[in-house]
């Protein structure tokens, strides 16, 4: 039996994925629930701003706080509870930095009107982190290094030493390290058989709150991506924003409303980006009737145009009442999405 090499970088955890999507969503949240606030508040001042000697405790210090604690959270404590805390302690640290990133580019401070899509950038840059991430953990399942195999199995066994392993847990450990088919090592033999002594604990049940979102969250799968109706409508969902806001921006210029617009930077991307979208949803709906999988390629990437570079310039134009517009598209693209997983799932089953 062989010896596991060794080998420097750095090693993703298993669940990095995971909570990495947990601090985005917490980002996200965090900043449309402290706008809100702010706004029914009418902007209250920490400390009483100017007219009380100038004391303004900004919540960008609360932020930075938060995130400290949660990198300290993450660096005294071990396992995956640490880790979970340390995303949603940092999540809501890291939303109420960026909400107030206007005061560290601009002297029009919290209210410059680019910080919206410089907050949206940033959080459209953190989801393709969790995008890569995400991908490299499934190409790398298989192929990873022996070295980065065995450190992943050392650390499942961290936390059942901590907390117990579940049956599936443990199945899913061993057959990581065992079902690649590369010749076992002896600190693979190792680590299978602490896998198997690790305590066990009971797969705990599921609050009726999450089980319930999990009903519901499978229903809404299934019907969406099963029922081809969804697809003509996402469809003409994307060609429809697309073409009304091509529309709205017309006729505002031609009524002499952007006249006063500063933002005109903004203004002429959203009328790129929107083409480009106009563009590649028209060529989707028509393929649809000819090839169904390139019909659902070309509409999801005229979505990805809009939510990867088109909202940046609608949220610096629009602020934040651009959220309605972005929820549209992130539903529309959840039903492109759920028809080509389901079209995968069919070419699969047929092949075997």
């Amino acid at each position: 039996m062989s010896r596991t090499p060794v080998t420097n970088g750095f090693l993703r955890t298993a669940s990095a994925a995971a909570h990495l999507r947990l601090f985005v969503l917490v980002g996200v949240v965090t900043v449309l629930a402290t706008r809100a606030f702010l706004s029914l508040a009418d902007y209250p001042k920490l400390g009483g701003g100017a007219g009380n000697g100038g004391l303004h405790i900004s919540h960008m210090l609360w932020g930075g706080l938060l995130m400290l604690a949660g990198l300290l959270v993450m660096l005294v404590f071990t396992g995956v509870a640490s880790r979970q805390s340390g995303a949603v302690i940092g999540g809501v640290g890291f939303g109420l930095f960026i909400d107030e990133v206007g005061k560290l580019v601009s002297v029009d401070g919290y209210f410059y009107r680019p910080a919206a899509g410089l907050i949206y950038l940033s959080f459209v840059a953190l989801t393709g982190l969790v995008w890569w991430v995400t991908r490299r953990g499934r190409t790398d399942s298989g192929t990873a290094p022996v070295a980065t195999r065995s450190a992943a199995a050392a650390d499942t066994v961290l936390q059942g030493v901590l907390r117990g392993l579940t049956r599936q847990e443990r199945d899913e450990a061993l057959h990581r390290l065992r079902g690649t088919g590369a010749q076992a090592t002896e600190l693979d033999a190792a680590l299978a058989a602490l896998l198997e002594v690790v305590p066990e604990r009971p797969a705990r049940c599921p609050r009726p709150h999450v089980h319930a979102a999990q009903r519901v969250r499978t229903w809404v799968t299934s019907r969406v991506s099963g029922n081809r109706r969804f697809v003509h409508i996402a469809a003409w969902g994307a060609t429809l924003q697309a073409a009304l806001l091509l529309i709205a921006i017309a006729a505002d210029s031609r009524a002499g409303g952007l006249a006063d617009e500063t933002q005109g930077t903004a203004i002429a991307g959203t009328l790129a980006c929107s083409l480009a979208s106009l563009v590649l949803s028209v060529r989707g709906t028509a393929l649809l009737r000819r090839d169904r999988d390139s019909a659902l390629r070309t509409l999801r990437a005229a979505l990805l145009v809009d939510l990867l570079l088109g909202q940046v310039f609608k949220f610096t134009i629009n602020q934040f009442s651009a959220v309605a517009g972005w929820l549209i598209s992130l539903a529309l693209l959840y039903v492109l999405s759920a028809q080509m997983g389901r079209g995968q799932v069919q070419r699969a089953q047929v092949g075997h």
